[in-house]
């Protein structure tokens, strides 16, 4: 038996996997919204995590960054299986880089749930599985941006909410950890912020500096975890707002 953490705030989504879930001798915990979720994950960590994405407080996007920034490496290693009425190509794409090992929509059937859940607790470990599936959607965005950015007249698809200003600005203690620690940085990852501080959009910032969105992703999320801000979209509204080079 499994320890599912369900982390949805529509009460009869949580019924309907509750019951499917404990009917294949799942214990199944329940959380409506992303700051249960990691209350929940403190008191008892799970052996999977079942996540929607819009969700109030904190969403699932949020929750995804948080868990796989832990320190803790039983936390950090736990699962994820998005499950949200999110059906789009770039938010697929997004939950395969940030650290979900599978991505469902709504609605799922049971038994393909049930299958799911199933296949996160066996074969390969967390970390395997979650680097082939980020292996996975890095590729699948770099296809796309190369089969857009050509003529034709195509427009290029925004693949995650990165590319949007985020709002609002972290609370104020955070500002001040995040600045104590930019000694911490690398001079590429400094100079990466001053870019993206400089420039509209994640994209611009990449084309500023030659490289793909995936690349500052990816720095982006170490630089997270380096400066301790909850989560990417957070770490860009303090560069944007300019607060952690005051």
């Amino acid at each position: 038996m499994a320890i599912v953490l369900v982390v949805d705030d529509e009460p009869d989504i949580q019924y309907l996997v509750k019951v499917n879930l404990e009917l294949d001798g799942h214990e199944v915990v329940l959380a409506s919204n992303g700051n249960e979720a990691l209350a929940a994950v403190r008191e008892r960590v799970p052996d999977v995590m079942v996540l929607d994405v819009m969700m109030p407080e904190l969403d699932g996007w949020q929750v995804l960054e948080r868990v796989k920034a832990q320190t803790d490496t039983a936390v950090k290693h736990i699962p994820v299986i998005m499950l949200t009425a999110l059906g789009g190509d770039e938010y697929r794409v997004r939950g395969g880089i940030e650290g979900a090992i599978r991505y469902l929509t709504k609605p799922v059937a049971p038994d393909d749930l049930v299958a799911e859940v199933r296949d996160a607790l066996t074969g390969d470990p967390e970390p395997v599985k979650r680097q082939r599936t980020q292996k996975a959607s890095l590729e699948e965005l770099v296809r796309t941006e190369r089969g857009t950015s050509g003529g034709g007249g195509e427009v290029r698809p925004r693949l995650t909410r990165l590319e949007r200003t985020p709002t609002p600005a972290p609370e104020r203690q955070e500002v001040k950890v995040a600045r104590e620690r930019l000694g911490d940085l690398t001079v590429k990852q400094l100079e990466l912020l001053q870019t993206l501080r400089a420039t509209p959009s994640v994209s611009d910032a990449a084309k500023e500096l030659s490289v793909s969105r995936s690349n500052i992703y990816a720095s982006l999320r170490r630089i997270c975890r380096k400066l301790g801000t909850g989560s990417v979209s957070e770490l860009l509204a303090l560069v944007r707002d300019g607060a952690i080079f005051e």
